[in-house]
């Protein structure tokens, strides 16, 4: 009765109200309700940065209405996603360049209704936004610097910042509070246990083995009733009306301003309320923009606890504190959105490594798996993946390893927890790339060709190969999967490749292929519309596909407009072409597919991680100078052990402000923030010997990767580094020695709640890469000395076996006995699966073509036969003498070289020697002594005993021979020399590019035609040299001298005794050119102020990511391009000036020379340079150290 009374009411209400407004007496609402109805966009004006986005939005429009969207300059503004929807009509606007345009709003309902309205937007470049000040708290004044994170949110002005506790006396101080009816109350409820176990860690009740906390009355109490609460608490929930009701209510009551994170993607904001409610009297409110915002800003309260965000997976154990209070500044901030939107991983390559850990500890790949691999990555602050496909199906893998029935359980979890998921580039609409084969019967239909014979049959209708009824079928296998995944959140693969990661035939027709993947993603995307699916779209531009999208101008086809276009790498971390301006503007947004892990050819590398994050950062950096600030995934192989990598390239896309703007400055920084994530507790010293431990293995793998070294190619250096020129083995092997020993020594000093971590992090790594890089080597030496029939081959045989026995010691340990008991040393059981055949003498290009190298015995002659070898800057130790003359290199007082002479036996007995020099100045680390089968003697110069060039020998005897080996000793005179002169002996000069003598700044045009500022950068620890330089502008050319005139620049000095011609080879990082139809990575160089000459590094043909051209799969194996030019120097010191002419290039060395290098893998050692720090005895004690275990 009461609703049908209501009812009544209200029909007369408005009947009057309508008589009234006709007579114009009454107006019941006042003007401001009027208003609110009005129609309009939520901002007349806006303005936004470049590379940034902002969104509009239609108010008070109609469900029915629809609403087109238009930029006037979309080269100033681009509209990157919208909806026509108009009672949700909104648009995202990406800054694209400085200036001003409007965006104009078109609204329609019905065949009457029609307004236009307009936002007026600038573009900003934040480069030259002097205006921009520093946050700063509201009583201070002064900027905030945030010490415990690696992204530093905005500081929220407070005028007390006071600490917030959130642990005392061993126990949680507060509880947190969860609202059952917030809309994201399914994934935050997971992420608030994830909270409480981060608590029992840190008060030391700790977890089982999945990382649940374990009961405890001290630990932290997650209600979702807030009659509940009392004392202190954590509220965490979304905004907004559907969000959490009590962060709704301190709103509604002015207690808390949302406004800055309203509307925004992946947003939050940690505020400190005094007495929010009744019965609380302290609150630290998280407010999610959205699911994910919520979940960050939660998991940012365990980052400042001290929780790694490996605590899992690494087993990065925090300390144990008994009170802790996070700072106030660091809880009442607001986060900025992140610079790239969709930032993820792709788990690839996972057999056997990966394959064989799940198998054992989940059954499979289930969510039981998944739920740790979404956990890690929304911890990272990522929130995408593409799951492991090589014998899986993400959406049909249930708990019970059964594939029967679509559980669609990993899909569900993923959708709980917020992360995004997609398919790989070859797995269109959601389908696992296992699942055509599998289900192709179903599809069938009386076609009479197999699976992948169907698949590539796929053909535009009216050509001579078309079938309708194969074409029917992919398409109805494509509906499935949309119609099975459509409702989740997801980003959907367009496009098609062919079956099992191949070309389809219509490949090698570039043009034909782009008018077919026109086709094929016109298609999906009409089914994913009919299905009602939103989701974005996406094409990689994976290998083949390059060639459509440039030479078939894919880009300009009209099923790109709406899609996001995903570049790639070349499957080594150097990306391959990047879109045009032109292209830019044309598509729905770009993305970077990128490798940390790869198989294929020429060779794979699965097994360690490799990558310096210098590399990371130079590559992605320019990657984001092209746009490509929409999507970022990067295949990372088993997950582990790539922790590292993962975490620098997730960060780097999550604030690119903070670490990637002047970035080559910052990665010092990042590798100190991040070990102490890992390793709290220990000492500075102890953090910065991880670091370099960290930096020395993989400088080891950028040098080659390690899998890669092959032992029988030492003689011409194509995948070996030299036993002959420059001695570049016996170096590297001293580095090895070094790295091993160090990292011995940290393990000793790790505590025992920290050695698993410290296994996995640091010290497995730090040992198993140099350790195979020794095998090789010893192997090469066995082999060098077994041809000269010395018994010490049978030494390094030795040596050699007891490495290949250490490598299998590191393997078992891992994955059986990891050090600190976690699980009884077995948690990682079968994480490393990639045994010697994959990481030991990589012969073909399949993961698991690894040889152990062929080592040959001596048996040796009866009695003794002293046998001395010499070391040379080449050919050394080539030549045996039992008597005669021989010679050392040019000692000079500059480099203060140490010299190694051999005594050898090809015997079976010993025999005694003496070493006689003839004068003082000459010094013998050892002067007699017997021989059984090898020793050696250093020699060195006592430079404070002459003071003139000077000539000695040394006579070596065994008491029958005698041996007389020449010293020549040369004084340089360095004095009046600049600081950074290298000066030329033994006819070479190797520049080390990081050392300088003059660099200067400079400007040039942009892509886009605007005059920007450019300078050069040195990149530190970088490439195989450990330091490049680069132009800090990704996107100037400089087409001619000219236009040089006004480019930056950096100079090197050298010293040479004689006028003349000389060799100039410049080393480079083996990066690719940006565009797609010019292929130039050019340089100039100039000579004491002479011309400019301009020289190409690469082939006229050169295509990166492929072995249709030769010399990229060379280059990228040995991890540099090397170019020799010739240059004509004067006597004395001459000045070369070396100018970056297009984007994308890093130099990394310089060597001149008088005459062609010898053979050699990497180049000759650094020389001399005014100013270098010389100690001969350390040096010494290097190399004697190599000999020790040769005596016995």
């Amino acid at each position: 009765m009461r609703r049908y009374n209501m009812k009544l009411f209200k029909k007369a209400v408005a009947c009057v109200c309508a008589l009234a407004m006709l007579a114009g007496s009454v107006n019941l609402a006042p003007a401001s309700a009027d208003a609110a109805k009005k129609l309009k966009l939520n901002k007349k004006s806006v303005k936004v940065y470049v590379k940034k986005t902002v969104t509009i939005k239609l108010q008070n429009g109609k469900k029915k209405g629809r609403v087109t969207w238009k930029s006037l300059k979309p080269k100033t503004a681009k509209i990157v996603k919208k909806s026509q929807k108009g009672n949700k009509a909104y648009v995202k606007v990406k800054g694209m360049k400085a200036g001003k345009t409007k965006i104009k709003a078109t609204y329609k309902l019905g065949k009457k209704t029609k307004k236009v309205l307009t936002c007026s937007v600038t573009v900003k470049d934040k480069d030259k936004d002097k205006d921009k000040k520093p946050v700063t708290t509201a009583t201070t004044n002064v900027a905030v610097t945030p010490t415990q994170q690696v992204t530093a949110p905005t500081a929220v002005p407070t005028a007390t910042p006071e600490p917030f506790n959130i642990i005392d006396n061993s126990k949680a101080s507060v509880m947190m509070y969860i609202d059952a009816n917030d809309s994201e109350y399914d994934g935050i409820s997971l992420i608030a246990e994830e909270v409480k176990a981060d608590v029992a860690r840190v008060i030391g009740v700790g977890t089982d083995e999945e990382g649940v906390a374990l009961d405890s009355p001290n630990g932290l109490s997650v209600v979702t009733d807030k009659a509940a609460l009392n004392g202190r608490a954590i509220i965490a929930g979304t905004v907004g009306s559907s969000g959490n009701d009590l962060i709704n209510q301190l709103v509604n009551e002015g207690k808390l301003d949302v406004s800055d994170v309203e509307g925004k993607w992946e947003t939050y904001k940690l505020q400190v309320i005094k007495n929010p409610i009744a019965g609380v009297s302290e609150a630290l409110v998280i407010a999610g923009s959205d699911k994910r915002g919520t979940i960050y800003g939660m998991f940012r309260i365990s980052e400042l606890m001290g929780v790694s965000p490996w605590v899992w997976w690494a087993d990065a154990t925090p300390q144990v504190q008994s009170r802790v209070d996070l700072s106030g500044v660091e809880v009442n901030v607001t986060s900025k959105e992140p610079s790239v939107k969709y930032r993820g991983i792709f788990l690839n390559d996972e057999s056997p490594s990966l394959t064989s850990w799940t198998d054992g500890r989940y059954g499979g790949r289930n969510p039981l798996f998944y739920e740790q691999v979404f956990k890690l990555i929304l911890r990272l602050k990522g929130d995408y993946l593409w799951p492991a496909m090589w014998g899986n199906e993400f959406s049909k893998d249930g708990t019970d390893g059964g594939k029967a029935d679509d559980t669609l359980a990993n899909a569900i979890l993923a959708d709980k927890y917020g992360v995004v998921m997609g398919t790989s580039h070859h797995e269109p609409c959601y389908r696992a790339g296992n699942e055509w084969g599998q289900e192709f019967n179903s599809y069938r239909n009386g076609i009479s060709d197999g699976a992948a014979a169907a698949w590539n049959k796929y053909n535009l209708p009216g050509e001579d190969a078309y079938n309708e009824k194969i074409n029917s079928a992919i398409e109805a296998f494509w509906r499935d999967g949309i119609k099975r995944n459509k409702d989740f959140d997801n980003i959907c693969t367009v496009g098609m490749r062919g079956e099992a990661d191949s070309s389809l035939p219509a490949a090698d027709d570039p043009e034909k292929y782009a008018d077919l993947l026109n086709h094929i993603i016109t298609t999906q995307k009409t089914l994913l519309s009919e299905e009602g699916d939103a989701n974005p779209t996406q094409l990689v531009i994976y290998k083949e596909v390059e060639n459509a999208w440039n030479k078939g101008s894919l880009y300009e086809k009209d099923a790109m407009k709406d899609t996001i276009a995903m570049f790639c790498d070349d499957n080594w971390a150097y990306l391959r072409t990047l879109p045009t301006v032109e292209q830019q503007e044309m598509v729905g947004g770009l993305g970077m597919y990128y490798h940390f892990d790869y198989v294929g050819a020429p060779k794979s590398y699965t097994w360690i991680q490799t990558a310096q994050i210098s590399k990371i950062w130079d590559q992605m950096s320019v990657a984001y100078d092209y746009g490509i600030d929409d999507v970022w995934i990067v295949n990372v192989g088993d997950l582990k052990p790539m922790e590292y990598n993962i975490s620098y390239f997730l960060d780097l896309g999550y604030d690119f402000d903070k670490w990637g703007v002047d970035g080559s400055a910052k990665l010092d920084e990042y590798k100190k923030q991040w070990i102490k994530k890992q390793f709290a507790g220990l000492s500075d010293e102890q953090l910065s010997e991880a670091v370099a431990l960290i930096d020395d293995y993989l400088d080891l793998e950028t040098s080659r990767k390690v899998e890669h070294i092959l032992y029988n190619t030492a003689g011409n250096c194509s995948d070996m580094f030299s036993v002959d020129n420059y001695n570049e083995a016996r170096e590297v092997l001293m580095k090895c020695n070094e790295i091993m020993g160090r990292a011995d020594a940290l393990k000793q000093q790790i505590p025992e709640d920290l050695q698993a971590a410290f296994y996995q992090l640091v010290y497995y790594p730090a040992m198993a890469v140099p350790n195979v890089i020794k095998i090789q080597i010893y192997a090469a030496l066995n082999n060098k000395y077994a041809g000269l029939n010395l018994t010490v081959a049978n030494k390094y045989k030795e040596l050699c076996e007891a490495a290949i026995e250490l490598d299998n010691d590191l393997y078992n340990t891992f994955n059986n006995s990891m050090p600190g008991g976690i699980e009884g040393g077995k948690k990682w059981k079968g994480m490393q699966s990639a045994d010697q055949r994959y990481h030991i003498g990589m012969t073909a290009w399949n993961t698991d073509s690894g040889k152990l190298p062929s080592l040959r015995t001596v048996n040796g002659e009866s009695g003794s036969a002293m046998n001395i070898l010499v070391e040379g800057i080449t050919d050394s130790m080539g030549t045996l003498y039992t008597e005669g003359e021989a010679s050392l290199p040019e000692f000079t007082s500059t480099n203060k070289e140490v010299y190694t002479i051999e005594l050898a036996n090809k015997g079976t007995e010993s025999y005694d020697y003496t070493a006689v020099a003839s004068a003082d100045w000459i010094q013998l680390s050892s002067v007699s002594g017997t021989i059984n089968s090898f020793d050696s003697i250093q020699v060195s110069i006592d430079w404070s005993k002459i003071t003139a060039d000077s000539q000695g020998t040394i006579t070596i005897s065994d008491g029958t021979n005698t041996v007389t080996v020449a010293v020549s000793a040369k004084v340089v005179n360095v004095d009046g020399l600049e600081a950074n002169t290298y000066v030329m002996a033994n006819d070479y000069a190797s520049i080390d590019v990081s050392r300088y003598s003059a660099i200067k700044a400079g400007s040039g045009t942009d892509n886009r035609g605007n005059v920007i500022a450019n300078k050069m950068v040195v990149v530190p620890d970088n490439g195989k040299f450990l330091s490049s330089v680069r132009t800090s502008a990704s996107t100037i050319t400089y087409n001619d001298a000219a236009a040089l005139a006004s480019a930056p620049y950096v100079e090197y000095k050298v010293y040479v005794p004689v006028a003349g011609s000389y060799n100039l080879q410049c080393k480079f990082n083996p990066t690719s050119n940006v565009e797609y139809d010019n292929m130039q990575l050019r340089y100039g160089i100039s000579v004491n102020g002479g011309a400019v000459e301009i020289t190409n590094s690469i082939v006229y043909n050169y295509l990166a990511g492929t072995w249709e051209q030769g010399t990229w799969a060379t280059d990228i194996e040995k991890n540099d391009r090397a170019k020799t030019t010739t240059v004509n120097l004067n006597a004395g010191v001459n000045t070369i000036r070396y100018y970056q002419c297009d984007p994308n290039m890093a130099l990394i060395r310089m060597v001149i020379s008088a005459d062609e290098l010898e053979s050699v893998y990497n180049a000759p050692q650094e020389s001399y340079y005014v100013g270098k720090n010389v100690n001969p005895n350390a040096r010494i004690t290097a190399k004697s150290n190599m000999y020790v275990d040769f005596k016995s």
